[in-house]
């Protein structure tokens, strides 16, 4: 039996990120200096982020959300009027992480006086990229990978090609619930709906480098290979009424998610996975 707890020696995990969404705060860009102060022991970097554009609209130069980050450009706190994400290019262990939120969230509690908390999610994405000789099938179940059907394979003039897009698994528990996908997109570098905020690590990095363009070789992500998938493991917990949370509470409530989480990912991926990711 391969041994499944603990840190990974080869670890595929390349993205983690920990969201606290909250009513909305319309007093949040004056306190931005007050919260800003509270963490610049942990990140010192900062810079902000205004929204796209919108067709047919006029653009805004005001800032939407900010983004704090670490002096090693690995974790990046973001922070909007209704939300606060703590993500990582680096995450290792769920204690530091955890330390990091609860500096984010109580340095936010404390400037607004408290949240009214409506939800809060732990979400771990992981690349698994077999090598020559390999399929995913040796790294995931079947049933989590899009369908391959030699039938609808043939419809096609040319030789069938592995089937790309999305397959999603969620269990739904009381209140929490949990999604498992795998992105089968070859040039993906993170899911879809996370692309903005990865982001914020790109522009910290061609920032502190000058703007000088980089290579594929220095950027913070690399795309996923036709081979390859992305494995997306999402716990989060919805409050239907907004609460009041003390930090602690919050912070407990993310740990939670993430024993939900980490537990799915060390069921889901094969004996063959862990024998690889644990040499």
């Amino acid at each position: 039996m391969s041994e499944r707890e603990g840190v990974l020696r080869r670890a595929p995990l390349i993205y983690a990120l920990s969201v606290l969404r909250f009513s909305t705060v319309l007093l949040m860009p004056k306190l931005i200096p007050v919260i800003q102060h509270a963490i610049r022991h942990a990140m010192p970097e900062f810079f902000q982020l205004a929204k796209s554009p919108v067709l047919g609209m006029p653009q805004s130069s005001e800032p939407n959300s900010w983004a704090f980050l670490d002096r090693d450009l690995q974790y990046s706190c973001v922070l909007a009027n209704d939300h606060l994400i703590l993500q990582s290019i680096a995450y290792l262990h769920f204690d530091r992480h955890a330390e990091l939120f609860k500096a984010c969230v109580e340095a936010v509690q404390s400037a607004t006086d408290g949240l009214d908390v409506i939800g809060m999610g732990m979400r771990y994405v992981d690349k698994v990229e077999p090598p020559l000789g390999e399929s995913l099938r040796d790294y995931l179940p079947e049933a989590l990978l899009p369908l391959e059907n030699l039938g609808i394979a043939k419809l096609g003039t040319q030789p069938g090609k592995p089937p790309l897009g999305v397959s999603t698994t969620t269990y739904h528990f009381d209140p929490q619930f949990l999604h498992i996908r795998c992105w089968r997109q070859p040039g993906m570098w993170v899911p879809d709906d996370v692309v903005d905020l990865a982001m914020v690590f790109e522009i910290a990095r061609q920032a502190r480098a000058g703007g000088q363009r980089f290579t594929q070789n220095t950027l913070a992500f690399s795309q996923v290979s036709p081979a390859g998938a992305l494995l997306d493991t999402d716990a989060f917990w919805p409050l239907p009424v907004p609460e009041r949370l003390a930090t602690e509470e919050i912070v407990s409530r993310l740990r939670h998610l993430h024993t939900m989480a980490n537990t799915a990912f060390r069921n889901v991926a094969t004996e063959h996975a862990f024998n690889v990711w644990n040499g």
